[in-house]
C-alpha cells in the first residue's frame, strides 16, 4: 500500500508520473538556484515539453485533460518534492488554466461561440507551450478585497496601472492574470480580472525578489502604467470589497495547490532524514541511530504528521472536485462557498504548520549537517516557511473567518 497521495483520474496518473519525472531532475539544480536567487527557466522549458504546463487543459484542446482538483493537487505536490519555487510558479498557471478550461466548458454549454472561441484558442496555445501564465493578486499594505490597481476605460478597452507584488513565475510568464478595481456606469467600484501579455507597453517586472526562501520562485513585483487590455481580455467578476464567486472559488483551488507545495517540501525532508538514520552510527561500536528510542520518536512524531497532512490535502481536494461538478460556474452558491473555503482554510493552517514542524524535525535529526548552507535541508527549511504567508488568509484572518463561517456570521475579515 502506498501510503502517499494517488492521482484518481487516468489523466492524473499520466500528470502525475511527468511531475514525479521532473522532479528527480530538478533536485539536481534547485540548491544552485536558490544559492544564485536565479529563476530555473530551464525547469519551465522543460514541463513546457512534457505537456505539464498544458496538464489542465481539456484533451480535445491538445492538453492532458486533468479536470480533477484534487489530481492536479498530487501532481504540485510531487513537483514541490523537487524543488518548491519550480512548484510555486507552475501552480499560479495550472490553477489558472483549470479556471480558463472550466470557462471554455460553460461557454460551449451555453453555445457563446464567441466566448468559447476565445478561451479556446488560449488553451491551444497553452497546450502547446507558447502561453505560461502568471496569476498575480496581492498589493503592497492592501487585503484582497480592496485592491488599488485599477483600470479605466478608453477606446477599445481598458487602460489598467497599478503596483502588483509576489508576482510568482513572473519571469517565465507570456501572459499576466491580474485582479484590478474599475468603476461602472454608475461610478460604483466592482472588481474585474485581466489578461495582460508581459510585453504589452506599460508593463515592467521590477526583478527585486529577494526573499528567506523560495529564492528560485520569481516572486517579483509588476508595476503597470497604462496599460492597454483589450475588452474581451477583461472580465468583470463582481462587487468590489466584497467576498464574489471568483474570489472564493479561484483562492481556494489555487492555494490549496500551494499547500500541496509545502506538503511536497516536507515529505522530501523527511526521506532525507529516513535515509539518514538506516543504518547510521555515530562511532565504531555503537548503537545505530535507528534503534535509540528518542529517534524512533521523533521518526513517529514525523510519519504521524505527513499522515495528517496528506488525510487533510486529500479530503479537500475531492471535496473540491465534488463541489464543482455540482455546480457550474458563474451559479455557485455563495453559502457553500464559503464552507468549502472554511473547510480550506482549516487545511491549509494545519497543513503548513505541520510541514514546518516536519522539516524541523528533520534537521534536528540530521545532527547539525542539515543547518550547513550546501546541504538540501538547509533550503527545505528555509522554503517551508513560507507557507503560513500564502493568501489568503494570513493565520490570524484564517481564524476569525473559521470562526464566523461555524458560527454563521458574516465572515468579513476586520482590519
Amino acid at each position: 500500500m502506498k501510503a502517499e497521495l494517488q492521482a484518481l483520474s487516468e489523466a492524473g496518473v499520466q500528470f502525475v508520473a511527468l511531475t514525479e519525472m521532473h522532479a528527480r531532475d530538478f533536485v539536481a539544480r534547485a540548491d544552485q538556484h536558490d544559492r544564485d536567487g536565479s529563476f530555473p527557466v530551464e525547469n519551465i522549458e522543460a514541463l513546457k515539453s512534457s505537456g505539464v504546463m498544458g496538464a489542465t487543459v481539456p484533451r480535445q484542446l491538445g492538453g492532458l485533460g486533468v479536470e480533477s482538483v484534487h489530481d492536479y493537487v498530487v501532481g504540485i505536490d510531487r513537483l514541490g518534492r523537487g524543488d518548491g519555487s519550480t512548484a510555486l510558479a507552475v501552480n499560479m498557471h495550472l490553477f489558472r488554466t483549470w479556471f480558463i478550461s472550466r470557462a471554455w466548458r460553460e461557454a460551449t454549454a451555453l453555445g457563446d461561440e464567441e466566448r468559447a472561441g476565445h478561451w479556446e484558442r488560449l488553451l491551444r496555445e497553452i497546450a502547446a507551450g507558447r502561453t505560461v501564465i502568471a496569476a498575480i493578486l496581492t498589493e503592497p499594505g492592501i487585503d484582497h478585497l480592496h485592491l488599488r490597481t485599477e483600470a479605466a476605460r478608453v477606446p477599445g478597452g481598458w487602460s489598467l496601472t497599478g503596483h502588483k507584488s509576489f508576482g510568482t513565475g513572473s519571469p517565465a510568464a507570456d501572459l499576466l492574470g491580474i485582479v484590478c478595481r474599475y468603476r461602472d456606469d454608475r461610478g460604483d467600484w466592482r472588481f474585474a480580472l485581466a489578461h495582460v501579455p508581459t510585453q504589452s507597453p506599460g508593463v515592467e517586472i521590477k526583478n527585486n525578489w529577494d526573499a528567506l526562501g523560495m529564492r528560485g520562485s520569481g516572486s517579483h513585483d509588476v508595476v503597470f502604467m497604462n496599460c492597454f487590455v483589450p475588452e474581451s481580455d477583461f472580465i468583470d467578476t463582481g462587487r468590489w470589497g466584497e467576498y464574489n464567486e471568483r474570489y472564493l472559488a479561484g483562492n481556494a483551488v489555487g492555494t490549496l495547490g500551494l499547500v500541496a507545495v509545502f506538503l511536497g517540501i516536507a515529505e522530501a525532508a523527511r526521506e532525507i532524514a529516513v535515509s539518514f538514520i538506516r543504518g547510521r552510527r555515530r562511532g565504531e561500536g555503537s548503537r545505530a541511530m535507528a534503534e535509540r528510542f528518542a529517534i524512533q520518536h521523533s521518526v513517529a512524531e514525523i510519519e504521524i504528521d505527513v499522515a495528517a497532512s496528506r488525510a487533510m490535502v486529500d479530503r479537500t481536494g475531492s471535496a473540491m472536485d465534488a463541489f464543482f461538478k455540482a455546480h457550474p460556474q458563474g451559479s455557485l452558491p455563495m453559502d457553500e462557498l464559503h464552507e468549502l473555503m472554511k473547510d480550506f482554510q482549516c487545511t491549509k493552517w494545519f497543513v503548513t504548520r505541520k510541514a514546518i514542524d516536519i522539516v524541523d524535525r528533520a534537521l534536528t535529526l540530521s545532527g547539525g549537517a542539515g543547518y550547513l548552507t550546501r546541504h538540501q535541508l538547509s533550503r527545505l527549511y528555509r522554503d517551508v516557511r513560507a507557507g503560513p504567508f500564502m493568501q489568503p488568509f494570513s493565520p490570524n484572518e484564517a481564524f476569525e473567518y473559521i470562526g464566523k463561517v461555524t458560527l454563521g456570521i458574516d465572515p468579513v475579515i476586520e482590519l
